[in-house]
């Protein structure tokens, strides 16, 4: 079975279309804008790649994240100004 569903407000047609996924339903999109389709997928591996960041704890070796902030904006002296 097919159904095809057109649309303008981007924000329903992305409501669809995770819901869609999670009913397990597979997704073609037919759209005549390349650009934005690229724009979209660039987004969603930036969301997937910030998503497996986030899940790795990165920053779990940072005891005392205050402390770190000040010591990366510590400021250091500027050249011809000892």
């Amino acid at each position: 079975m097919e159904i095809v569903i057109s649309g303008t407000d981007k924000k329903r047609m992305k409501l669809i279309e995770e819901m869609a996924k999670e009913l397990g339903l597979s997704i073609t999109r037919k759209s005549n804008n390349y650009k934005e389709i690229a724009e979209e997928k660039r987004s969603e591996e930036l969301y997937q790649l910030m998503e497996e960041m986030a899940n790795q704890n990165l920053f779990n070796s940072i005891k005392d994240p205050i402390a770190w902030q000040r010591e990366q904006r510590k400021d250091r002296t500027l050249p011809g100004r000892e």
